[in-house]
């Protein structure tokens, strides 16, 4: 993983060509980075290239204006973030989206319906086992890729300002947490139903039934699969079974938790959205992250879950409310 992250190797930069979004027009980059996710060359190239739109404002100059760049869920496209686009624009700030390893057009199957299943069983077709390294690897390679795209819109765009916030669901929520923490990226953290710390979220969506089969080896999980004559069952017990590992909160995968870098949070500003039905992330598991930042906070909604019908305008006035002040 190291190497692939220090072998000198320079993104490719492609277009931009134009793209409308919620009717506002931006444009639209494919950037290539190679990056060593699984040690198969095919899975790996189709892992690392991957599509960024870039939404700014006009009527503000670019070295006055704030980015946040948005992060989606597991296997959930960058479109599903689209909400983001005409609320951040009559701000007056740049919304940035990009594509995470195994979802939208970064995947092996590009259906775009966010099924974490459906990705992984390409991957036991090419004999490629699951365990948590490979998550290790996407935090450390889209650590990386948000540094690539704030370099990206400071080039081409001359978005130079040092406002620039991070906003993740879900998954991306410790995404975000992991490059804000770990390298710095970033002024203002604002998750959305997640939080920053590893082994809590791996332990709130592992089905505790199925745990006893998350202790088996992947070429066990895989040959029960093949049993019942189903990549998709061999998929979703490797999940588990990666699930299950980082649930632990091993040393080993101490550096890859966005809370292993807690101190380095310093006073910037660390918020967190979350559903008070939510089923998958634990309300407490979030407010125990913000209780060991200097200026974390979290907010619980009635009546939300882990995403449905009513997130979306949630989420939107949160980020809202939250970069009032960076509005023209």
């Amino acid at each position: 993983m190291q190497g692939a992250l220090r072998n000198g190797l320079s993104p490719e930069i492609y277009g931009p060509e134009p793209i409308q979004m919620e009717g506002r027009s931006g444009l639209r980059y494919w950037i290539r980075h190679p990056f060593v996710f699984t040690g198969n060359h095919e899975v790996d190239e189709r892992l690392s290239g991957y599509p960024v739109a870039v939404f700014q404002p006009t009527g503000r100059q670019p070295e006055n204006t704030p980015v946040l760049v948005g992060l989606q869920g597991m296997a959930q496209p960058y479109t599903f973030n689209s909400f983001l686009v005409p609320a951040l624009l009559d701000m007056g700030i740049t919304c940035v989206l990009f594509d995470t390893p195994l979802a939208g057009e970064r995947s092996l199957v590009r259906t775009g319906t966010g099924d974490i299943v459906a990705e992984i069983v390409p991957l036991i077709a090419r004999r490629v086992h699951i365990r948590s390294l490979l998550l290790q690897r996407i935090m450390e390679a889209v650590a990386r890729d948000l540094q690539t795209v704030l370099g990206l819109v400071a080039d081409r765009h001359g978005l130079r300002d040092s406002r620039r916030a991070l906003f993740g669901v879900s998954l991306g929520a410790l995404l975000t947490s992991f490059a804000f923490l770990r390298d710095g990226t970033g002024e203002r953290l604002l998750g959305s139903i997640g939080h920053a710390d590893l082994p809590r979220f791996a332990r709130s969506y592992t089905p505790s039934t199925a745990r006893w089969l998350a202790t088996l080896p992947a070429r066990v999980l895989a040959e029960l699969g093949g049993w019942f004559y189903s990549q998709g069952l061999a998929a979703g017990l490797q999940f588990v079974a990666v699930l299950n590992e980082l649930s632990h909160g091993t040393a080993a995968f101490a550096c890859a938790n966005p809370m292993s870098y807690a101190v380095k949070a310093g006073a910037r500003r660390i918020r967190y959205l979350l559903g008070d039905i939510d089923p998958v992330v634990r309300v407490a598991d979030a407010k125990w992250c913000v209780e060991r930042f200097p200026d974390g906070a979290i907010y619980v909604v009635p009546g939300l879950a882990h995403g449905g019908e009513n997130f979306v305008g949630h989420a939107r006035f949160y980020v809202q409310s939250q970069l009032g002040d960076w509005a023209w």
